[in-house]
């Protein structure tokens, strides 16, 4: 009988569940499952999320019903190493908890393989209206540690090849637009818009857009424009010589100044 391995098990799951709701029959099996109590100190996340890109701010609502009721609904957790236990389902509820200094949370174990766990985080997190970057974050660690491709992806997310490319290319923003994206101040289709400009101009057109003086038209526009712009510039070198074509006169004088700077003692 030949040897299964991870990328056959893989590959079955992804058959079995594309275009199915894995989340559904995990948590209708879970349904009757006894809840226990937890200390926080024991509880970790996943490795497909990152706290960093939940802000809370934005979820003051859920925060007060955590204030006021308490837990109505459990975490969904699995065991995980040095007497952890990972959160699969819940991270902004244990988030939020931790502010408000909470000590222990109810959690229902769920037991999973590392595929099905995977799987379930996959949809869940797809399902939500939480920051982009929380799905960047999964599609890169699923690729880079666990060997997912795009195509495994797609099938279980109900994502494109193309919507999960885009997605992950929201990694390579700068520091200061992701936390845009974070806080909701930029939309994902801003953020994609921004994609590949220098620095220089997303800090520009970010502060227009904070201003609302710009629409995804308009940023999609000006990007067309800059890109068409660097393809008109050429830059050769002959006999120890460099010369620079610009796109037109009024960029060379635009240029100027920071080449004779340069090139100055």
């Amino acid at each position: 009988m030949p040897k299964r391995t991870r990328r056959t098990d893989l590959s079955a799951l992804v058959e079995k569940y594309q275009g199915l709701s894995i989340v559904s029959e995990i948590e209708h099996n879970l349904l009757s499952a006894n809840r226990s109590k937890h200390n926080i100190e024991d509880l970790v996340l996943n490795d497909l999320y990152d706290e960093k890109n939940y802000c809370l701010e934005k979820y003051q609502g859920l925060k007060d019903s955590l204030k006021d009721d308490g837990f109505l609904v459990p975490l969904i957790i699995v065991e995980s190493k040095e007497n952890k236990f990972e959160i699969i389902n819940g991270v902004k509820r244990y988030l939020l908890a931790k502010e408000l200094g909470y000590k222990e949370m109810p959690c229902v174990l769920a037991e999973l393989s590392i595929e099905r766990k995977l799987a379930y985080i996959i949809q869940n997190i797809c399902s939500e209206g939480d920051c982009p970057l929380v799905k960047t974050k999964a599609f890169l660690t699923l690729e880079e540690q666990y060997g997912y491709s795009d195509m495994d992806i797609s099938k279980i997310s109900s994502l494109s090849l193309n919507q999960i490319r885009n997605i992950k290319r929201l990694s390579s923003l700068p520091e200061f637009l992701k936390e845009g994206v974070r806080d909701f101040t930029l939309s994902y289709s801003e953020a994609r818009a921004l994609l590949n400009l220098p620095e220089t101009k997303q800090h520009e057109l970010y502060d227009q857009i904070k201003m609302g003086m710009l629409s995804v038209r308009d940023l999609e526009k000006i990007k067309r424009q800059h890109i068409g712009r660097l393809k008109k510039r050429k830059v050769t070198l002959k006999n120890k010589r460099v010369t620079i074509t610009f796109a037109s006169a009024e960029e060379a004088k635009k240029f100027y100044p920071m080449i004779e700077k340069e090139f100055s003692d």
